[in-house]
């Protein structure tokens, strides 16, 4: 199935609002997970210095796991749309504020040096990420320009179906009981998602061929490592 382009970034209030409110706690809970265990296979331990950078954080979901399981590490989710920030901030507990923040910072503009972020994570995690990008190089640049040396990456995000009708299939089977809004942009998502191959040949024209890239199940794809 070809790639069919969707919207950078989710503004539409409507949409927003069916995103922040779905259940995605266990795609969630496995990107945290990922890095738990990652950072148990390499013998690193994460401490008050360091930095976790959520890229595209959207509602908060997966930076606010992070904070909660880490509390002690600074953790920064970024995001272009200030619709999607401003759900992450309305569930932003006083018990997470002292290690938890967001800012408003379009990804691309990263990429394309059009602004500098004044910091440098020591882990970078993304989740539906990736697929948003019309141009992923600018994802991996975007990448590459705000971790530091030895960073961890952990991203996940959907992988393209073969056909339309397979891609129809996924999104009756996953979201069969949501609101028709959510299994509109799932389904949108879907087509505009990578394919394991795409990725691969991405991360190697990008120089960052380090990083492993595999199947996760029939929804999913996990980037791991360290560069």
């Amino acid at each position: 199935m070809k790639r069919t382009l969707e919207p950078e970034l989710m503004q539409i209030p409507s949409q927003v609002r069916a995103y922040a409110d779905a259940d995605f706690s266990r795609s969630d809970s496995m990107v945290v997970n990922s890095l738990e265990k990652y950072l148990k296979k390499v013998g690193r331990t994460l401490n008050q210095n360091d930095l976790v950078l959520d890229m595209a954080c959207g509602p908060g979901n997966i930076a606010e796991r992070i904070a909660k399981n880490w509390p002690f590490v600074n953790v920064v989710g970024i995001d272009g749309s200030i619709e999607m920030l401003n759900e992450a901030e309305k569930k932003l507990s006083e018990s997470l504020t002292r290690n938890l923040s967001y800012e408003l910072i379009e990804i691309n503009s990263i990429a394309t040096s059009e602004i500098h972020v004044p910091f440098k994570a020591d882990v970078l995690v993304s989740n539906s990420a990736l697929h948003h990008f019309h141009y992923p190089c600018n994802f991996w640049n975007a990448l590459k320009k705000l971790g530091k040396t030895k960073c961890i990456h952990i991203h996940r995000d959907l992988i393209r179906p073969a056909s339309v009708g397979k891609a129809f299939e996924i999104k009756e089977k996953h979201l069969s009981n949501s609101p028709e809004i959510l299994k509109k942009d799932f389904f949108a998502s879907l087509n505009a998602s990578f394919t394991v191959e795409e990725v691969t040949q991405q991360l190697v024209d990008a120089g960052l061929s380090q990083l492993e890239v595999f199947q996760v199940d029939e929804l999913y794809f996990e980037i791991i490592g360290c560069i």
